[in-house]
């Protein structure tokens, strides 16, 4: 009876210990951010099939697949001509080398590791929040009288990434 009784108040705590996203943010996110992934010149200019992973620690998958949904929602076939995988997992080794990493909440080390990983692999990272570019993260969206993609400069010239100068233009620096 107390295996019960414990079992039902730790799985009734379980999604205390997921993180609140503001749907309206996420949806912000799943328009621009595929716009934002293919205004990369490498992208833009090598890719035929767009993969993009969101990566999510396990308590926020259901977050994770409504953003999922939203993007396949926006961009059903193609945008600008690529097809558009989405795939949602940890972050953990790829099966294939994703083009974009579209990270929602983790620790301040595991955002680390990703940007990392991400940045030697060139891979185009772009955060739910901008203070994951404290941490390596290449991009998020910056909220407030209008919206428009937040930038890390100092990531991408240690790394050389190169995008179309009408985002550079457009974009805030962190």
């Amino acid at each position: 009876m107390i295996r019960k009784l414990l079992s039902f108040v730790l799985l009734s705590a379980l999604p205390l210990f997921a993180t609140q996203y503001n749907p309206t943010v996420l949806e912000l996110e799943a328009k621009l951010f595929p716009k934002i992934i293919l205004l990369n010149d490498d992208i833009d200019k090598k890719v035929k099939n767009l993969q993009i992973f969101i990566i999510s620690k396990k308590i926020d998958f259901d977050t994770a697949y409504e953003l999922q949904k939203s993007i396949e929602f926006y961009y059903p076939h193609t945008l600008m001509g690529k097809k558009i995988f989405i795939h949602v997992q940890e972050f953990e080794k790829f099966t294939i080398l994703p083009d974009a990493l579209i990270v929602l909440y983790h620790d301040k080390k595991t955002l680390q590791e990703i940007a990392l990983w991400a940045n030697t692999h060139k891979v185009v990272t772009l955060g739910y929040d901008p203070y994951y570019m404290d941490y390596g993260i290449l991009g998020s969206l910056y909220i407030g009288k209008s919206t428009k993609p937040y930038l890390n400069k100092e990531m991408i010239q240690k790394y050389n990434f190169t995008f179309n100068p009408y985002l550079l233009e457009l974009s805030k620096f962190k």
